[in-house]
């Protein structure tokens, strides 16, 4: 029997690999045309394009030094074709030389569709301090 929850991990490391390459399209690609994304301590983006061009923007910055997701738990109703992953973050930046780093939680839905899992919405919340 096919691990689904696996398939969501390794979907998840993708994506990681996709910020660290600075690839917006391959970061976007593991999400549904009509996403939702909650910013730590920032807006709700809404749909594939808003956040590829959130994306876009952060990776063009100077300094950006990308986000790692780790997923802690991966739960899936196959019968309902979904998934729900929670898990931590980690942002790095370089801002007048000097290395800042950003840590929280996240919770991710998915959905499997016919061209496999894509994420539906994503919450970050960033720890306090």
């Amino acid at each position: 029997m096919r691990d689904h929850a696996a398939d969501i991990r390794a979907l998840r490391k993708q994506s990681n690999a996709a910020i660290a390459s600075l690839d917006a399209h391959y970061v976007t690609s593991f999400m549904s045309e009509s996403v939702e994304v909650a910013v730590a301590g920032g807006n709700v983006l809404k749909g594939r394009a808003a956040n590829f061009d959130a994306w876009e923007a952060q990776m063009r910055a100077p300094g950006f030094g990308g986000y790692v997701r780790t997923p802690e738990q991966v739960t899936v109703d196959l019968a309902a074709g979904v998934a729900h992953e929670v898990g931590h973050w980690v942002g790095r930046w370089r801002q007048k030389g000097r290395a800042h780093e950003q840590t929280g939680r996240y919770t991710a839905e998915w959905s499997l569709g016919a061209m496999g899992w894509e994420i539906v919405r994503e919450a970050f919340i960033a720890d306090a301090g």
